[in-house]
């Protein structure tokens, strides 16, 4: 079998199952999340128009005769993607191709810019408060449930209370650690547990290199802040290697 062969288990099979879990979740999508869904398919076949192309007939090859098929609603998303492309003029040469995937990687993956909360305190005047809530501040962590390079929660407690979680992955084959999410709710933010939370995973996880997420109006200003040293918790959203992205 070839590598673009149509039969069950072809990348034209996985590339129609993929549009068809998009549409999927695209029912009542407002315009703006149908949007952005439109660019994510995008980069996820490449800005490949052939490949499009094959995964749309593989869609229109099981559409149904009911009114609410998803393989239809795939195959008309599909559509779409090849109608953006034309217009585009991505379609016509390599130059096109690359320079429209580059203005949609783009738009999916902005370079983060510094943020200041809005509701801030000075540090100077909240120390107390700082002091009492690093003092009561408790951690319970999260093993991986299946393989090691699985996600892992760190949970922030106060008292009963959960004030916020580290969301993150570490390959110990690989020597990397990836900070997916970090959450701390909004009436203790600013007093630094946050910052906290990272050291204490950094302990946890020695010898290995960290990258995080862009996509968070905090990335431009939190993770330098954190970082330690050159090279530590930047913005990388290629870092996690294979061994994570096959335990999501």
């Amino acid at each position: 079998m070839t590598e673009h062969a149509d039969g069950p288990g072809s990348r034209t099979d996985h590339d129609a199952m993929h549009a068809w879990s998009f549409a999927l979740n695209l029912d009542g999508a407002s315009p703006e999340r149908r949007a952005a869904t439109l660019k994510t398919v995008l980069e996820l076949f490449d800005f490949d128009a052939s490949r499009i192309e094959r995964a749309a007939a593989g869609c229109r090859a099981r559409r149904g005769s009911d009114a609410d098929d998803i393989w239809g609603a795939a195959a008309d998303l599909l559509e779409q993607e090849l109608a953006q492309m034309r217009a585009a003029g991505a379609t016509q040469d390599e130059a096109g191709r690359a320079r429209f995937a580059e203005q949609l990687h783009q738009e999916l993956h902005p370079r983060p810019q510094p943020y200041t909360w809005p509701d801030r305190h000075d540090r100077r005047r909240n120390w107390p408060r700082r002091l009492l809530q690093h003092a009561r501040l408790r951690w319970q962590h999260t093993r991986p449930r299946s393989a090691e390079a699985g996600p892992q929660l760190l949970l922030l407690h106060l008292g009963g209370t959960t004030i916020g979680k580290l969301d993150y992955q570490v390959c110990v084959e690989c020597r990397r650690g990836y900070v997916r999410r970090l959450d701390v709710d909004d009436r203790y933010r600013g007093l630094g547990l946050g910052a906290r939370a990272i050291r204490a995973v950094r302990r946890r996880h020695r010898g290995v290199q960290w990258r995080t997420t862009p996509h968070y109006l905090t990335a431009g200003t939190f993770w330098p802040k954190v970082a330690g040293h050159r090279g530590r918790f930047q913005a990388d959203a290629e870092w996690p290697c294979q061994h994570m992205r096959d335990t999501r």
